[in-house]
């Protein structure tokens, strides 16, 4: 690999950080590292004329590496790749490091500690930017299938989102009930409605400000298209990699015929086995075969 080339951005933060950090010093300091071919300072470089002038460094070849000291990190970053890919610069090519809330604000009260912290951050930066090297997206066919983990609010709403979107979705529950915590809610204020009601992913109304009268249990999601719903079933196995995953599924019986079954409950009569019950603390105990809960005479389930 020849020299490589690296340009140093550093953001004062609309000229909050020189109050802490000095930037004449930061500037000086990093002029002199091996490698290092162009110093700018602005308020920001994630957007705006900051970063017109990283992005005409990049076109024009002067520097190959980049490294940005930027306030908000995780915006910026983004903003930044997307920006110097469409320049001509690989996008992994680029190291963005925090001043402000790694480095200025947890030492405002000692301000050369903070500037010497500030310098063997940048110098850190610079050296790991001259080691990058380009990685280049690769495009695999994926499959159009989608595994759900967790059968509560936000799993059922996810699933039933990409099954309408085409996909064909397996929602799997360790429990043997979907719904959740919001199963075991009682009702809910203003409405009085039941928790899994007010937050159902059929409703048609979906703040807890409405009332939606439109329970998940009376509900169709079983009866989704490309929705297949796994209850009392773990992962105990995943393979693969993105886009071509291969995940083993483990299923408990239930020792009920849901297809059979009317929802008499006279099974919970019989069972001669008695387990602490989860749902109260353990602090007494309930049948080993039982209905999570009232909203839990519902429905069959496909499986």
């Amino acid at each position: 690999m020849g020299e490589v080339k690296v340009g140093v951005f550093l953001s004062d933060c609309g000229n909050q950080l020189p109050k802490v950090l000095d930037f004449d010093a930061l500037t000086s300091f990093v002029k002199e590292i091996p490698g290092v071919v162009l110093v700018e300072r602005s308020s920001e470089f994630w957007r705006g004329e900051g970063l017109q002038r990283m992005l005409d460094a990049v076109k024009s070849g002067e520097v190959d590496r980049i490294v940005v000291a930027e306030s908000i990190p995780k915006l910026s970053e983004v903003s930044i790749a997307q920006a110097v890919e469409e320049a001509g610069l690989n996008p992994y090519l680029v190291e963005v490091i925090d001043l402000k809330d790694h480095c200025a604000w947890p030492h405002r009260e000692t301000p050369s500690e903070a500037t010497e912290k500030a310098k063997a951050m940048l110098l850190a930066a610079i050296e790991r930017a001259k080691l990058l090297e380009p990685i280049e997206k690769l495009e695999f066919p994926a499959l159009r299938s989608v595994l759900v983990i967790g059968g509560g609010i936000a799993g059922m709403q996810t699933a039933m989102d990409l099954a309408e979107l085409g996909f064909k979705v397996n929602l799997i529950e360790r429990e043997p009930f979907l719904g959740g915590i919001a199963a075991r809610a009682g009702k809910f204020f203003p409405t009085d409605d039941c928790a899994i009601c007010i937050q159902s992913p059929t409703s048609d109304v979906k703040t807890i400000t409405h009332t939606s009268r439109k329970c998940v249990y009376r509900s169709g999601i079983s009866r989704v298209p490309n929705l297949s719903i796994l209850t009392n079933a773990e992962v105990v196995n995943v393979e693969g990699a993105p886009g071509n995953y291969r995940v083993t599924v483990e299923k408990r019986p239930r020792y009920v015929n849901e297809l059979k079954c009317v929802q008499c409950n006279l099974c919970v009569e019989v069972c001669p086995v008695e387990v602490p019950d989860e749902y109260n603390a353990g602090l007494k105990n309930r049948k080993a075969i039982y209905m999570k809960s009232t909203h839990s005479r519902h429905r069959r389930e496909r499986l």
